[in-house]
């Protein structure tokens, strides 16, 4: 990575302006990294940057970590692809990404450069010998072959050699002429998976006019938009539409795998998909509820019977004179149970019981359910300590929970 204090260069022309880093990668990495950050920068980069070297296109190497990420949250289904991998350094990218997501990546290249016939139209010009000091042997060496599967050869000639019932989550693109983007395009958009990626690059580079050409030709009757990135060469980044059914609901699927009979620890943020209304920021150590109500959002399989027993790490705020706290749980605009807290009894592993039905319709086979908690004396610690800043009313704090099926 280059010095931050040093602006970088232009063609010779000094830059005063720098771009910041993604915060889960820069100032908050410690964060990340506590709540189980998907990356690990130092292993993930290796591959991406030339040996010896502490310079690359790093905000296209922050794009693929915010992608995969993504892909990982939503467990958007289907392998992963590149064609025109050139030297391999974005191939290692989608190497690890599928290697993480127990998928397969399809690396595809001539690996000699150019074939003639695509240049044609817009790239009439472009020279044929670029991009040809690579080979089959070099790419593999570097990317590896551990859920990889290397295809050479012209395309859309080597699309034989592709399953014919494969789905993509990602397709990187990057073989910079009109014919063989427009040539991908056609191919691999039918068979992308819903919420899938297709990144195209050098779509706003003046010096591949055929990208941008094919890649607005392509999308201009279909329902996705382009997303022109920031990163050296200009990729335009876009996501296949998702058709929204009362059975296909990501978060939900996610909030019911978040919460099994293990604990999810609430500090560090890890408990974000699950916190509705009614919390401060996260710290390390858990969450403060603040205001009058705080929100759980959950999801349970259908399968899971009448009822859930919800496990909660928690304590109450008390200071000064206030010695005590009663908190009220609802749920489905009931009360389902009611918790006090003491000087002598705060902290600890409490329990409700849940029901499952009476929260509205089901999300296929997993059921929404929301769970508030209600402190009858909040406490505003500036009131009730001079030496105290905060001066927002306190009522339970979070420090993990977990979801267990009834005994």
């Amino acid at each position: 990575m280059s010095d931050p204090k040093t602006p970088p260069r232009h063609k010779g022309r000094q830059w005063p302006y720098r771009a910041s880093l993604p915060q889960r990668y820069a100032v908050d990495v410690e964060s990340y990294k506590r709540v189980g950050g998907s990356i690990d920068l130092d292993s993930f980069v290796k591959g991406f940057l030339p040996e010896g070297t502490q310079s690359a296109d790093m905000t296209r190497f922050y794009q693929f970590g915010l992608v995969f990420e993504q892909l990982l949250k939503e467990q958007v289904p289907g392998d992963l692809l590149e064609l025109g991998t050139y030297q391999g350094r974005t191939a290692t990218l989608l190497a690890e990404m599928a290697r993480r997501l127990g998928r397969t990546v399809y690396v595809l290249d001539t690996f000699e450069g150019f074939d003639q016939r695509d240049v044609v139209g817009p790239d009439v010009g472009a020279k044929v010998g670029t991009f040809s000091d690579t080979s089959l042997e070099a790419v593999r060496a570097l990317v590896g072959e551990d859920s990889v599967l290397f295809v050479k050869g012209y395309f859309p000639d080597t699309a034989s050699e592709l399953p014919p019932d494969a789905t993509y989550c990602l397709v990187h693109i990057d073989c910079d002429l009109y014919a063989p983007i427009t040539s991908a395009l056609e191919y691999f958009y039918p068979r992308m998976a819903p919420g899938g990626f297709i990144i195209v690059h050098d779509y706003t580079s003046p010096s591949w006019a055929g990208a941008e050409r094919a890649v607005d030709e392509f999308f201009a009757n279909k329902p996705e938009s382009i997303i022109p990135m920031p990163d050296g060469a200009g990729s335009a980044m876009i996501r296949k539409l998702r058709k929204p059914t009362p059975t296909d609901n990501w978060l939900l699927r996610r909030r019911a795998s978040l919460l099994t009979e293990a604990w999810t620890k609430a500090g560090d943020s890890g408990a974000r998909e699950l916190l509705g209304e009614g919390w401060r920021r996260s710290e390390a150590w858990g969450v403060w509820g603040l205001g009058e109500y705080h929100e759980i959002e959950l999801a349970v399989p259908v399968s899971a019977g009448e009822a859930v027993d919800l496990d909660l790490d928690v304590h109450a705020f008390l200071a000064g004179t206030q010695t005590s706290q009663r908190v009220i749980i609802r749920s489905g605009g009931a009360v389902i149970g009611e918790w006090s807290f003491d000087t002598a009894n705060n902290r600890g592993v409490r329990t409700v019981r849940v029901p499952v039905g009476g929260h509205g319709m089901a999300t296929g086979d997993v059921m929404p359910i929301s769970v508030t908690f209600h402190p009858t004396a909040l406490g505003i610690p500036a009131e009730l300590n001079p030496a105290a800043s905060e001066k927002r009313p306190l009522g339970l704090a979070l420090h993990r929970l977990r979801l267990r099926k009834v005994a």
